[in-house]
């Protein structure tokens, strides 16, 4: 015999929620499993149940470079970011900083699934691009653009950096 009934559902909704917030986001084992097949030892870890953080390190074929492979998942946004971040710094007020964003703009209009982005407070440049997750999570998609991330910011970098930091 049930004597406190709303007792009773109270815990039942708090367990239930609990168990909601338990499950992680909806394609993060998807984007894990798609890491590992690439081949990349990258570290995930989710949010609570809507967003996920994956990282990896990207040493270059000489072995020259090192960038860092960053994502950001959300189940709210249904969105995967992908970014390299730190590719360069141009602080803004830098002598060399005007000629940076100039050749960022101009790269940027050849781009079509990346772009390079500035950040105006610390005058950090990454590479990044969005994979849109509201209708499914596209393996062959995640892969391609986690690739051209990854190559354009090795392609892209070394130009940058003369600029920032001129011979």
């Amino acid at each position: 015999m049930v004597r406190h009934p709303r007792l009773i559902g109270a815990l039942l909704a708090a367990h239930l929620s609990t168990l909601v917030q338990a499950q992680p986001p909806r394609y993060l084992e998807a984007i894990e499993a798609e890491l590992e097949a690439m081949g990349v030892e990258a570290t995930c870890e989710a949010e609570g149940s809507v967003r996920a953080h994956c990282a990896f390190r990207h040493v270059t074929r000489d072995a020259t470079r090192e960038l860092w492979v960053r994502m950001t998942y959300s189940d709210e946004s249904d969105t995967l970011y992908v970014y390299v971040p730190r590719l360069v710094v141009a602080p803004p007020e830098d002598e060399t900083t005007p000629a940076v964003l100039r050749r960022i703009a101009e790269l940027n209009w050849r781009m079509l699934a990346t772009k390079l982005e500035w950040n105006a407070s610390d005058g950090e440049v990454r590479i990044s691009a969005v994979l849109h997750t509201d209708s499914n999570f596209d393996r062959r998609a995640f892969r391609t653009l986690v690739r051209v991330v990854l190559g354009q910011a090795q392609r892209y970098q070394p130009e940058l950096e003369r600029i920032v930091i001129p011979r």
